[in-house]
């Protein structure tokens, strides 16, 4: 379904501000979609009753309209209204797990139009136990139907910072009640025959529910045309624009890892379930079986695509043996998202939506992702990152996998940190100013920007040219003004020239010049600033970014001045600077210690 925004801009709320909360209760009422926090995942909520408030929950996510939503409520007594039978399992799940991240289907009751449900005889109720999820939704007094509050097909919101970057403009409100304490959604049961059939696993294990009600099932494949019951059960789910490969667990790992599981979760206890001290040799080598295979598949993939960057989502000991590595180009190239310990699948789970969606942001092309072996939590941990990784569920049509914009900004930090990029040809008219306005819209596409070792902290990142032999405030030369332009999309006209001086390159923290000889005559008058002044061929040399032709010689990313020449030699300059940019832009981010947020 396609997204149009109705907003200029949408409101978010402190889950504290007991007016706001009211207000946007009360809009919901009124038609409203409205973004709100539960112990899983934050919810995109509209009145259940309501199928023309529903229809817009469908147009703010892009989602297809064979995929039901779950009603929510604040009191078991509503669940009255919106069912028409509540058999003796439903009875059994309710008593035990409600409030909690736990779906029951039921019979609906004529309240609740086909829309939510999706021309199904079904609806799934649930009760969350999130706090501020339970005074909103008794604020509303009726039923909400909600699924999770992102793009569809994209990872699902743990923070209200993942909800305004998928949903600004889309939707009307967003409380934020800060971090979800499970991060992946309910547990969805159907408990409409005599024994329960667990159609999405997730924080309530198939153990809890099989002591519950004596015995339980798990869900079969879906059949081709087959209305899904419940959210996650036909279309690919939870992913990334990277593609994810998940990385599988050493068997003897698998077994340490089921025996660490524990059916009653609890986010809100940050220690790890694995307790070193208590292992002996064998288990601490399976440690370092599991980050091996991280470091081979990362050797791999940059053998075969050079300019490959590889995010990691993995344990602290995966991340740690990377960074211990000292592998210059493999540092260069990975991003990583630690979770905690690499056996806690408690943690992994609690993290996997935000490590996700972090490493899209520094530009990964792939992802790989910690894979865990066992029962419990790992079946729904695993049935995420299947899906992400593209293993099982359609995709649906018109999926929105494009990048959300970011609604954070300076005022969003503690500090600010500022970080500048200064690139210097020879008399500063065609290149250099080029690749000053082409990095400039770059910063402005990507930011925000924060500190990587203090994330409290923003950046602000600027780019300056500047020329050796230049004159100073002339105009550049207009053919590349022009083809920066056209090519680019960049408006360059009031830019002027400007001549390098100790104090310019003082106040940069890169330096990056067109051609070698230009690096080393900086290097030569100025050799304290070895380390930041580099060629462009040079940087991408250090970054492991060498490229070869057919015939096995090394690619030269070279680029002549255009100067006196055609406008098509113009045009193709403006566009292999930004090309060369683009690419070197993430790395470029990476060695000023910032990082996109």
């Amino acid at each position: 379904m396609e997204r149009t925004k109705r907003y200029s801009k949408t409101y978010l709320i402190s889950a504290g501000d007991d007016k706001g909360v009211e207000d946007l209760a009360k809009r919901l009422r009124d038609g409203e979609v409205i973004g709100f926090p539960t112990e899983t995942v934050y919810g995109l909520g509209a009145d259940a009753t309501n199928k023309d408030a529903v229809v817009r929950i469908f147009e703010a996510k892009g989602r297809p309209s064979d995929n039901p939503l779950i009603c929510h409520i604040a009191d078991k007594e509503q669940i009255g209204d919106i069912v028409k039978d509540i058999t003796p399992v439903a009875h059994k799940l309710i008593d035990a797990f409600m409030p909690g991240p736990i779906t029951v289907i039921m019979k609906k009751s004529d309240v609740i139009p086909d829309e939510v449900t999706a021309g199904l005889d079904t609806v799934g109720v649930r009760m969350p136990s999130n706090q501020a999820a339970h005074d909103f939704l008794k604020a509303c007094g009726v039923p909400v139907a909600a699924p999770s509050a992102n793009l569809s097909g994209s990872p699902s919101p743990t923070r209200a910072e993942h909800v305004m970057n998928d949903m600004d403009g889309y939707i009307y409100g967003i409380i934020d009640g800060g971090e979800c304490l499970f991060g992946l959604e309910s547990t969805v049961v159907d408990a409409t025959g005599d024994i329960p059939v667990i159609l999405r696993p997730g924080a309530i294990t198939p153990n809890a529910v099989k002591e519950v009600c004596g015995d339980v099932k798990l869900a079969d494949v879906l059949k081709d045309g087959e209305i899904p019951k419940a959210p996650g059960m036909k279309y690919r789910h939870y992913a990334p624009k990277a593609t994810v490969e998940i990385m599988n667990l050493p068997a003897k790992a698998v077994i340490i890892n089921d025996e660490l599981q524990d059916d009653s979760y609890d986010a809100s206890d940050d220690k790890s379930h694995l307790d070193f001290k208590k292992l002996d040799d064998d288990a601490k080598q399976d440690l370092v079986d599991i980050a091996a295979p991280f470091v081979f598949r990362i050797r791999e993939i940059l053998k075969d695509s050079p300019a490959a960057r590889i995010g990691i989502y993995a344990g602290d000991e995966v991340c740690a043996l990377i960074d211990k590595l000292g592998d210059k180009i493999i540092s260069a190239h990975t991003e990583t998202y630690a979770y905690g310990r690499s056996l806690d699948v408690a943690r992994a789970s609690h993290f996997l939506f935000d490590g996700m969606r972090h490493l899209d942001l520094q530009d990964v092309g792939i992802i790989l992702a910690q894979g865990f072996g066992g029962s419990g939590l790992s079946k729904a941990y695993m049935n995420r990152l299947g899906k992400a990784s593209g293993r099982t569920g359609d995709v649906p049509e018109g999926a929105a996998y494009e990048e959300a914009s970011r609604y954070a900004d300076l005022e969003s930090f503690e500090g600010t940190y500022t970080a500048s990029v200064l690139f210097v040809c020879d008399d500063n008219k065609r290149l250099s100013p080029a690749c000053e306005g082409i990095f400039t819209d770059l910063i402005r596409r990507k930011a925000p920007f924060r500190l990587r070792d203090d994330r409290k902290v923003g950046c602000e990142l600027y780019a300056e040219s500047a020329g050796i032999r230049a004159y100073q405030d002339e105009q550049l030369d207009q053919d590349m003004t022009d083809a920066v332009m056209e090519s680019c999309g960049v408006n360059i006209s009031s830019y002027r020239t400007r001549r390098t001086e100790p104090s310019v390159y003082d106040a940069n923290d890169l330096i990056f010049t067109m051609r070698d000889e230009q690096a080393y005559e900086i290097l030569k008058s100025f050799p304290e600033l070895e380390g930041k002044v580099f060629s462009l061929s040079s940087y991408c040399a250090d970054k492991g970014l060498v490229f070869k032709s057919e015939d096995g010689r090394v690619a030269s990313i070279s680029i002549p001045d255009p100067r006196g020449e055609n406008k098509a030699t113009y045009l193709h300059t403006a566009s292999a600077l930004k090309a060369w940019l683009e690419l070197i832009f993430p790395y470029v981010l990476k060695d000023l210690g910032i990082e996109r947020c």
